[in-house]
């Protein structure tokens, strides 16, 4: 009996010791706003492992019966950055810039999309044919895009992936949709979006620094058109989403006036210095209300905890965003103490052919912007009570995506 007890009382001991090692690099670390931290640079981790598109791999060795010049450049490049991984910025830069890229637009699969587009979708559609994974996203999943510009990456996921859940929204309301990028090109997404089925939901004005209360009110504003609308929303944020997305944050809007700022209208939004840290610091707050909101648990249907996806043009600010190094406590709405802390745990180098028809826009004006050094960082919710290793296994989460995904790094 004693020495059960002995057993239990080192054990405990030891659980302790873990919880206050983990409290004390919470009090270390870096305080930025309302419980949001982001690690020191002495006691940064290392980058998570990086990734690439089996799909654009394959184009870059042999499609339509020749290389495709595009995806050969971008593929080298792409690996000699993993190879430099550990190395500083300065040095990665200037190496990877001698590889001159070519426009995604000269990419074989884009192309061949839009040679044969018309009739592909034809056959499609008398087929009732969709695919099981398109890019990150997976038959079944319920997603939640955020701040999708032109609406054209929610189209491609819904248009294509089977038994999708989908609510994807704005962070501008219509009208200022249809002035920025055109009242037939917004009316025509949305009447594509609207025959993809119940399952699919769009909402406008919804903002990704308050997530959840935004989303509650847009599907209040939407409701006056379908009563549904709603108590659907509220079923997506109660059992949560499965990923949640947003390409490209950027800071658009004075805070305090709501007006456009002077970059965003000129098409140059982020690109301003002065921005850096709010677009930083929005991007934080997102992932940090993002995971409030992601699935918290494993079901039958889906094996790990849901992800909150965050494409970035790291070749845009790669010192000053650090957005693998993103760091972020959680808290609930109905407690002040922290639920979980929030860690990149891969990124995959963006290839948007994998998203057709989906083309990055500008915030406020319908100018596209060179993507050539996106990456989508992953990130999950970890519970401070359990040990990181037993929470998420990197090899299981690769398994499942062995046949989308090849890693490039060690």
């Amino acid at each position: 009996m004693e020495e059960e007890n002995n057993n239990s009382e080192r054990k405990r001991k030891k659980k302790e010791k873990k919880k206050n090692k983990r409290k004390k690099t919470r009090c270390d670390d870096e305080n930025i706003d309302g419980g949001f931290k982001k690690k020191k640079s002495s006691s940064l981790s290392p980058p998570p492992p990086m990734f690439a598109f089996k799909e654009q791999l394959s184009c870059s060795n042999f499609m339509l019966n020749k290389k495709c010049e595009a995806c050969v450049r971008k593929v080298e490049k792409m690996r000699r950055e993993c190879c430099l991984s550990g190395e500083d910025d300065v040095k990665k830069s200037s190496s990877s810039s001698k590889i001159v890229l070519k426009r995604p637009e000269e990419c074989e699969r884009f192309k061949r999309y839009h040679h044969h587009q018309e009739e592909e979708e034809e056959e499609q559609n008398a087929r009732n044919e969709k695919q099981s994974v398109v890019g990150l996203y997976a038959k079944g999943d319920r997603i939640l895009t955020v701040g999708d510009g032109d609406l054209t990456f929610s189209l491609s996921l819904a248009k294509r992936l089977k038994k999708v859940k989908l609510i994807a929204t704005t962070h501008e309301t219509k009208a200022s949709l249809e002035k920025a990028y055109g009242k037939d090109a917004i009316k025509a997404t949305l009447d594509e979006l609207a025959v993809c089925g119940e399952d699919v939901l769009v909402l406008h004005g919804v903002d990704a620094a308050k997530l959840k209360e935004s989303l509650m009110d847009a599907a209040a504003v939407a409701a006056s058109n379908k009563r549904d609308v709603l108590e659907r929303v509220e079923k997506c944020i109660d059992e949560g989403f499965d990923k949640i997305v947003w390409n490209f944050p950027c800071v658009s809007r004075e805070e305090d006036t709501g007006e456009a700022k002077d970059g965003a209208r000129e098409g140059a939004d982020g690109r301003n210095p002065a921005d850096v840290e709010l677009n930083r610091n929005l991007t934080l707050t997102f992932i940090a209300n993002a995971a409030v909101v992601l699935r918290k648990k494993k079901s039958k249907k889906k094996r790990g905890a849901g992800e909150v996806h965050v494409t970035h043009k790291v070749g845009m600010h790669p010192s000053s965003w650090n957005v693998p190094e993103l760091k972020a406590t959680t808290t609930t709405s109905s407690s002040s103490q922290p639920r979980g802390v929030i860690r990149a745990i891969a990124s995959v180098f963006f290839d948007r052919m994998v998203y057709l028809p989906y083309k990055p826009r500008k915030a406020l004006v319908a100018k596209s912007f060179s993507i050539a050094d996106a990456k989508t960082f992953i990130f999950c919710v970890f519970e401070e009570e359990e040990e990181e290793e037993e929470e998420f296994s990197l090899n299981a989460w690769m398994r499942e995506r062995k046949d989308v995904l090849e890693k490039l790094t060690p």
